[in-house]
């Protein structure tokens, strides 16, 4: 929502768990070997080592092959199935749509349960920009405590192509900008930079401690609403100078809870 992309879709399933899944895999594969024909090179040298990956063939003739193919859903133990109504609940309570993709699968044996991907219909056939899922038993089998896990991964290359097509939305002109003079200053300007962004101000600073001027310029040039100025004398006599760009108006604000008192004034 915050990059404003809008065209997606979160697509979930249910791996099920070192109990349940075994099941799943002999009808699947006695399922392909029944389909074998069908299936591109890829999918036969697939089939044996890791069957799961057939249901994720991108090929036309391996995904009509498999329409009728058995579901992980199906076959999950009851826990796994429990696991599995909780997190559609979950999901409806928090209203997130979602729909359930039965050829979901992992190409890594260690997820267990959930998992999921975002999609959106912008890109074509590369569709997939966020994926990731549970791994319960990972953590363990890499030497440590036995914990529940979950990750995920977002292709950044796609999701800089989405950006780019809704470049007028992604792109916002900051509230503020901290204009700090000096290596007192500019320590302070960082925190308070930092706390206006968590506190819903977009703000901006310069790091390279230019002058006033060409600070000044740099405000101008990303349209800044206003700009805070802070140096040795404003931090001596305990107060900054906010300075309205639009209409050229400065006023002293105290540096004591400056914050707070911006976020008043801005809000």
């Amino acid at each position: 929502s915050r990059l404003s992309i809008t065209d997606i879709i979160t697509y979930i399933n249910s791996l099920g768990c070192p109990k349940c899944r075994p099941i799943f895999k002999t009808a699947l594969s006695d399922f392909i070997a029944s389909k074998e024909n069908l299936l591109c090179t890829d999918c036969k040298r697939r089939k044996d080592k890791n069957p799961l990956r057939v249901l994720d063939c991108k090929v036309p003739s391996c995904r009509e092959a498999m329409e009728d193919a058995p579901s992980i859903t199906d076959t999950l133990c009851g826990e796994c199935s429990e696991h599995f109504e909780i997190l559609k609940r979950s999901l409806e309570r928090l209203d997130i749509p979602f729909e359930i993709d039965d050829r979901l699968v992992r190409g890594l044996d260690y997820y267990t349960r959930t998992i999921f991907e975002i999609q959106t219909g912008l890109l074509g056939a590369q569709s997939a920009v966020v994926g990731g899922g549970r791994y319960d038993g990972l953590v363990k089998a890499l030497g440590g405590p036995d914990i529940p896990a979950t990750g995920f991964a977002i292709g950044f290359d796609r999701l800089a192509e989405i950006c780019g097509l809704n470049r007028e939305n992604l792109i916002k002109k900051p509230a503020m900008f901290i204009a700090a003079l000096g290596q007192k200053a500019q320590e302070m300007a960082f925190e308070w930079n930092c706390a206006l962004g968590y506190g819903g101000i977009q703000a901006e600073m310069d790091f390279e401690d230019r002058s006033l001027k060409s600070q000044m310029k740099q405000a101008n040039k990303l349209s800044a609403d206003y700009v805070l100025i802070v140096g040795d004398k404003e931090i001596e006599e305990g107060a900054a100078i906010l300075r309205d760009m639009n209409t050229k108006e400065q006023v002293d604000v105290p540096i004591n809870d400056i914050v707070d008192r911006i976020k008043k004034r801005l809000l």
